[in-house]
């Protein structure tokens, strides 16, 4: 799997004037309760206002509030930088009309000190696991390892959706996924991104490993019975019967590569869709 610079569907709805207000946001930053370094916050922000693509969970497992603020930061980078600014300064914010109120173990977590935490920018991270951490009413995500950091960072389709649905940007987000079994090839091969849809693919991400021993290649299939992994599908999936050729973005880059049929197959879960909404959805109320 290699990565590719380029971009199939650009996310650039956003305009101009609004990525130099969104910019703008950024510079006038002030401080806030989190424990990180604001020079550091701003920089990131501008960084992701001017390519949010960038925008990477690192070696945590937020794989699901990356892909959102990935399409919310390019379709309406204004409403995304708000977010991100007011979470700073005050703690708290909003994803449209869904409350973002990450608990205070959360705000006064010294984020950084490990190479797990540095795999992931501050700013990122903040962004990212206070959506995680408000919505989860069981386990709250207030660690960076282990267990319970995997465990608290599951997102499902039905709460990923929630939060696409919330940022006003689509008109309808279908959840075409099953957390049980797999879909057939013919709904992937079905799929197809555009300016005005984007597709987010519910996968087991053992799909995107090579395992040179037995053991490894005997584990990955156990773990593969359940999806773990939300990708952001580039362009439609090409196949020859053997392979797959498949051009995603995930982990702060776009990807492009082929895999063995069989083992996509064995990986796929389905998709959510989202269709961008018009003028005239975006004047209706979001259910």
């Amino acid at each position: 799997m290699s990565t590719d610079a380029t971009d199939a569907v650009p996310r650039d709805a956003g305009s101009g004037d609004a990525r130099e207000r969104a910019h703008a946001l950024v510079t006038g930053l002030g401080a806030g309760p989190w424990r990180l370094d604001r020079g550091a916050v701003v920089d990131r922000l501008h960084e992701l206002v001017a390519n949010p693509g960038l925008i990477r969970q690192g070696r945590l497992n937020l794989c699901g509030p990356a892909a959102l603020m990935h399409v919310w930061l390019g379709r309406d980078p204004v409403a995304a930088v708000t977010y991100a600014a007011e979470l700073f300064e005050h703690g708290h914010a909003r994803v449209g009309e869904l409350a973002v109120r990450p608990s205070a173990a959360l705000i006064r977590t010294p984020f950084g000190r490990t190479e797990r935490e540095r795999s992931c920018a501050g700013a990122d991270w903040m962004m990212m696991a206070a959506l995680r951490d408000s919505t989860n009413r069981l386990l709250p995500y207030t660690r960076t390892s282990g267990l319970s950091e995997a465990a608290a960072a599951i997102t499902t389709p039905r709460v990923l959706r929630r939060w696409l649905r919330a940022t006003g940007l689509y008109g309808d987000v279908r959840d075409e996924t099953n957390l049980v079994l797999r879909q057939p090839m013919a709904h992937a091969t079905g799929l197809t991104p555009t300016r005005e849809r984007d597709v987010f693919l519910l996968v087991a991400q053992e799909m995107f490993r090579t395992p040179a021993t037995r053991l490894r290649r005997l584990r990955d299939r156990t773990v593969s019975l359940l999806p773990n992994h939300w990708v952001l599908q580039r362009s439609a999936l090409e196949t020859d019967g053997r392979t797959v050729a498949l051009r995603f973005w995930s982990w702060g880059a776009d990807y492009q590569g082929a895999l063995e049929r069989p083992v996509f197959a064995r990986c796929y879960y389905g998709a959510l869709v989202a269709d961008v909404a018009s003028p005239q959805d975006s004047s209706h109320e979001r259910k």
